[in-house]
């Protein structure tokens, strides 16, 4: 652990400074559409692969066991692109609101990151570790991306701290305004 006078790297990153909040947001929002993007080639190489794949004399994608994972992948990919979505078009706006839609998309990323990568790996089995294969593009850089600009469970977090600022009366208009103060 490098250690800066008393001041420890990560303890810095868990809490950036006033000023550079919109830096933060920002940085946060940009990596969970990143993250997207990374997750959606992912999924497109898992289902082409689990296509042509053959074992047993079927393709692999045949197999239920494999139809259901790609089908979470999936669904974690449709729901990290929409929350990514949401706070590319909340950024620049009322920056409670900014905050919310980059803490959310930041988690469903991260989160989608954590499954769609072993889910495509699991799919490709060892061809997917090598180094010749195009997946480790992808998933390499989704384990980076989860830990930049916080890592979901540091925005779970904030979510969190927002929710009982705002207490029981005024967590669901709270919530449903995208508010949190």
């Amino acid at each position: 652990s490098l250690v800066l006078g008393r001041a420890r790297l990560g303890a810095i990153a868990r809490h950036p400074l006033p000023l550079a909040q919109p830096v933060w947001l920002l940085g946060a929002i940009a990596r969970s559409a990143m993250m997207v993007g990374a997750l959606e080639a992912a999924l497109e190489q898992s289902v082409r692969y689990a296509g042509e794949r053959v074992q047993f004399g079927k393709p692999i994608g045949r197999n239920q066991a494999i139809q259901q994972n790609l089908a979470l992948m999936a669904g974690d990919v449709a729901a990290a692109r929409m929350a990514a979505l949401t706070a590319t078009l909340d950024a620049g706006g009322d920056w409670r609101s900014t905050l919310f839609s980059a803490a959310v998309a930041k988690v469903r990323a991260g989160e989608a990151a954590t499954r769609g990568c072993g889910i495509a790996h699991q799919v490709h089995g060892a061809i997917g570790f090598t180094h010749e294969h195009p997946l480790h593009f992808a998933t390499r850089r989704l384990w980076a991306w989860r830990e930049e600009f916080g890592t979901d469970a540091y925005w779970a977090a904030e979510l969190g701290r927002a929710a009982i600022r705002a207490r029981a009366s005024g967590f669901w208009p709270a919530l449903t305004r995208k508010q949190f103060a």
